[in-house]
């Protein structure tokens, strides 16, 4: 091959490079409009939250969520629903559903499961589908097996419940990797639904 061959062939290559990097370079709106993930799972109807008579809040947009509570007898797992008010981002509303498991069922029967002693220092959604909540445990809390799975199941079913396009659930513990929370449910790996922990 001729030297004017050998740069023309050269020349061509950098063309096409070139063209292909131009051609396939994000564009200015995508970079600067990133759409966030979707974080609401489709609800029958949002409603407006009423103020309390003689309080000055005005009406908020609310969603109906499904939370899952330990029954006395068993310990399995029944749902109850409730309206939220709508958050403003899916930590926010990850922060929600901890919350609103935390304070307990209102239905007879049912006990909650999230001891006093456990708080969700943050959540976080993923891209790929997961999420990922950071407990904050007190070293000196001691669980029974079923206690255990009751609270674990209670966390990732409400959590797959309510999030859009999730499939599996990542628990930490204090900010890092854990085994368990009480030596009895593996949290090494994401979580699914533990549909097994439900009444039938």
């Amino acid at each position: 091959m001729s030297r004017r061959a050998a740069a023309l062939l050269l020349v061509t290559m950098a063309v096409a490079v070139g063209a292909l990097l131009f051609v396939n370079r994000p564009s200015s709106s995508t970079r600067r409009f990133r759409r966030p993930l979707a974080f609401l799972r489709v609800t029958p109807a949002t409603r407006a939250l009423t103020p309390m008579p003689g309080a000055r809040t005005t009406p908020t947009e609310s969603v109906r969520v499904t939370l899952f509570f330990a029954d006395s007898a068993e310990g399995k797992l029944h749902p109850e629903e409730r309206d939220i008010a709508k958050p403003a981002g899916a930590g926010a509303y990850l922060r929600a559903l901890f919350e609103e498991l935390a304070r307990g069922p209102v239905r007879p029967g049912l006990i909650g499961v999230i001891p006093q002693r456990i708080q969700l220092r943050n959540g976080f959604l993923m891209p790929a589908g997961e999420v990922v909540l950071d407990l904050s445990v007190d070293s000196s809390l001691s669980f029974g097996s079923a206690e255990e799975l009751s609270m674990v199941a209670a966390l990732v079913d409400t959590t797959l419940q309510n999030v859009a396009n999730t499939q599996r659930v990542r628990v930490l513990v204090n900010g890092e990797p854990a085994e368990s929370l009480g030596g009895h449910v593996d949290l090494t790996r994401p979580l699914g639904f533990l549909r097994g922990e439900l009444a039938p």
